[in-house]
């Protein structure tokens, strides 16, 4: 006889429910990339620009970033954040010890000013770091990555934590419904009428209420997040633009081109081009 199962709810009486913060809150992170090198030869490089966001940390003083002309200090007191599409010089007068890791993340409703975070070591960042750097260091094995994979999200979760004191959102929960879907599936019908029935609204209310909460029309709000997915298609796989296209919403690769360049400057095939130079592909 199977004895009776308890406590089926996802929240209990007893803790504190996190549902609607897991839903504003920032998204779990996709790493693609978690590195560590003691003595970095040559790391200089202009008008670094990527997709992706970076997490910076060197354990070394000597190097800096530059961005709008400011210089920012990497050493070991502080961890720097750099969110997607900041343009930034990488400026290395010495070796550098650098730990990086590049991800991706998104937040429902939240425009991201491009500008490096500067966050002081506290520590708990301090050993997060030093734990991914001795992982690093290790001699490649099974487990390995997986270690890197789950202590790199460990290292971003504080160091998000580190900046969200005073970040909040008052987007109601019917938007943010809307919004999670159109990051979730940028490739499906969007419409403002799908939107708006989502949100159980009708289209002119919706209309209204997205643009007063995010700053955007629906229409616009949809472009630019197809045009985000298209940019880490094209950093990041060999897919061929026509089915980037596709797959980020957009119905022909004419009109993909065409909302690509008036927002990121330039036409897919050259962004692609750029980012895998940079890669040294």
């Amino acid at each position: 006889m199977t004895s009776r199962r308890k406590y089926l709810n996802y929240t209990t009486p007893w803790g504190v429910d996190l549902t609607r913060t897991a839903k504003t809150g920032w998204s779990s992170f996709l790493i693609h990339e978690s590195g560590y090198q003691p003595s970095l030869e040559g790391w200089n490089h202009q008008g670094v620009d990527s997709p992706f966001w970076r997490f910076y940390h060197n354990p070394k003083p000597g190097c800096h970033l530059v961005f709008r002309g400011q210089k920012i200090p990497l050493e070991p007191k502080t961890c720097v954040l750099i969110p997607a599409d900041t343009v930034f010089d990488c400026v290395g007068p010495v070796r550098a010890c650098h730990l990086w890791v590049h991800f991706t993340v998104s937040r429902p409703g939240t425009a991201i000013t491009p500008g490096p975070i500067v966050i002081p070591m506290n520590e708990v960042l301090r050993v997060l770091c030093s734990t991914l750097v001795n992982t690093h260091c290790q001699p490649a094995h099974p487990a390995r990555e997986h270690h890197l994979l789950h202590q790199s999200a460990a290292l971003l979760h504080t160091a998000f934590a580190a900046i969200e004191d005073s970040r909040s959102t008052t987007v109601p929960e019917p938007l943010i419904e809307v919004l999670a879907l159109i990051h979730r599936a940028p490739h499906s019908d969007l419409s403002n009428a799908v939107l708006a029935a989502r949100a159980g609204l009708g289209v002119e209310k919706f209309i209204r209420a997205f643009r007063e909460h995010t700053g955007q029309t629906p229409a616009a709000y949809v472009i630019a997040t197809r045009v985000k997915a298209a940019e880490e298609a094209l950093a990041l796989t060999d897919k061929t633009i026509d089915q980037i296209a596709i797959e980020c919403g957009f119905p022909n690769r004419h009109y993909f081109s065409r909302m690509f360049a008036r927002s990121v400057g330039c036409g897919p095939a050259e962004f692609r081009a750029r980012q895998w130079k940079r890669k040294g592909m």
